[in-house]
């Protein structure tokens, strides 16, 4: 009876730690399945870079005195921006070199002193122009 009992503990006890590493195994497939892939990633930030610009456009369009805004607005373009440009340029290279002649220009000019809000409208539609046909050729 005492072998019987050790035999059904043992039987037990494996049979806990082996769903235990079942349940570990699954739980870190799921993990893998919510991480963004790279498109998802790239589209997430094109929208976001579409957004400031739109709103970099809007504050061009006023005739009052906001550079601190402009200013910042370009910083923000500047650093969405950046943290998809590898895996733009990597995934898309021609894409990223057509958005890149208006977009560098754009933070150039948004950050500086003083801007020429005629040339921002300019680079902004041209820029708005290039993303959204981006953001739309890899939905």
């Amino acid at each position: 009876m005492k072998k019987f009992l050790l035999y059904i503990g043992v039987i037990s006890i494996i049979g806990f730690v082996l769903v235990g590493f079942n349940n570990a195994e699954q739980q870190s497939d799921m993990r893998g399945m919510h991480e963004p892939s790279n498109k998802e990633d790239i589209l997430r930030g094109t929208n976001e870079v579409i957004t400031t610009t739109k709103e970099l456009k809007k504050i061009t369009a006023s005739e009052e005195e906001n550079t601190s805004e402009i200013n910042k607005l370009g910083e923000e373009i500047e650093n969405r921006w950046d943290r998809i440009e590898k895996k733009v340029e990597k995934e898309y290279p021609e894409d990223y070199t057509n958005i890149e002649k208006s977009l560098y220009p754009l933070i150039a000019m948004a950050k500086k002193e003083t801007s020429n809000k005629k040339q921002l409208q300019d680079l902004s539609n041209q820029t708005l122009e290039k993303l959204t046909n981006f953001k739309h050729k890899i939905e």
